[in-house]
């Protein structure tokens, strides 16, 4: 497929899906999916050559428990399609993955966002648990100390 219809496609999926995107140049677009418990999910989108490239940013670098959060990526990996985990060059946590252009239509962008979403939905508040155990019992003894509802993320399954 050329890149101008790729690009129609592209933008024609995100607009029909009702998604905002900001053009951030060079055939990027940044956009943001909303999960039941990762609220926000921010999509870099890039259309190469030959592919349409996304990338989420997941969650920074653990604070601790890295083995763990690695075991819970690597795990979930064999049940992803689409997409994967992997570290970005600063230890964060991402997802990314990819359609081949000669593929490219509405559903497989649908099928890629979904994947994108449903990944790291089902997959954030273990990683919390493990990676932020101690931010969140700080967190949750600063609501209580203040009378402020408990942070979701311990309720969570």
């Amino acid at each position: 497929m050329d890149p101008e219809r790729a690009r129609e496609v592209l933008l024609g999926a995100l607009d029909d899906a009702g998604l905002e995107t900001e053009d951030v140049g060079d055939d990027r677009w940044m956009t943001m999916l909303s999960g039941q418990w990762k609220r926000t999910i921010p999509v870099m989108l890039h259309l190469g050559e030959r592919t349409l490239r996304v990338t989420s940013l997941f969650c920074a670098d653990p604070d601790q428990g890295h083995e763990e959060v690695y075991r819970i990526l690597l795990r979930r990996n064999q049940r992803t399609h689409g997409v994967h985990f992997a570290l970005d060059d600063e230890g964060d946590v991402i997802l990314t993955g990819g359609i081949a252009l000669d593929a490219l239509d509405e559903e497989a962008v649908d099928h890629l966002l979904g994947a994108v979403l449903a990944t790291a939905d089902e997959t954030y508040n273990q990683v919390l648990r493990a990676g932020f155990a101690d931010y969140i019992d700080r967190e949750q003894r600063w609501r209580a100390a203040n009378e402020l509802p408990a942070n979701p993320v311990s309720e969570a399954p």
